[in-house]
């Protein structure tokens, strides 16, 4: 009896590891990443993606926001990146990079500014456009 419980709870931990969408278990909690468009004015449209989702373009007004939720696979690899236009001007940013965020908690706030994204919390970390 004892080995077969050890087998079930093996397997389980096997299919949770390797499961073929490589996403963490289910108990462990999604990210979620918010941008708000602060450029002062004009309307922002995103356009972001990541190697399996593409998330559509979203447009925003100024000082509103878009969010949404993930899961990050094991091997920190999860990557989302956008394309951000305004006026004349078309900008890109990898708004979520596991080896870089992923470290940082579950919850990321971004604003949008013309010279690049800021991440915001305990530090205000900003970044060049790419």
């Amino acid at each position: 009896m004892k080995n077969s419980l050890k087998f079930c709870v093996a397997f389980l931990i096997m299919v949770l590891l390797f499961d073929p969408s490589h996403e963490l278990p289910p108990f462990w909690p999604r990210t979620v990443l918010t941008m708000t468009n602060n450029l002062g004015g004009p309307l922002l449209t995103v356009h972001c993606k990541s190697k399996d989702n593409d998330l559509g373009v979203q447009k925003l007004a100024a000082n509103t926001d878009y969010h949404f939720s993930f899961q990050p696979n094991i091997w920190k690899s999860t990557l989302f990146f956008c394309s951000f236009q305004w006026n004349n001007q078309v900008k890109h940013f990898d708004i979520f990079d596991a080896q870089r965020d992923q470290d940082d908690g579950y919850k990321f706030t971004w604003t949008i500014k013309p010279d690049g994204p800021c991440k915001l919390g305990k530090k205000v970390k900003c970044f060049p456009w790419k």
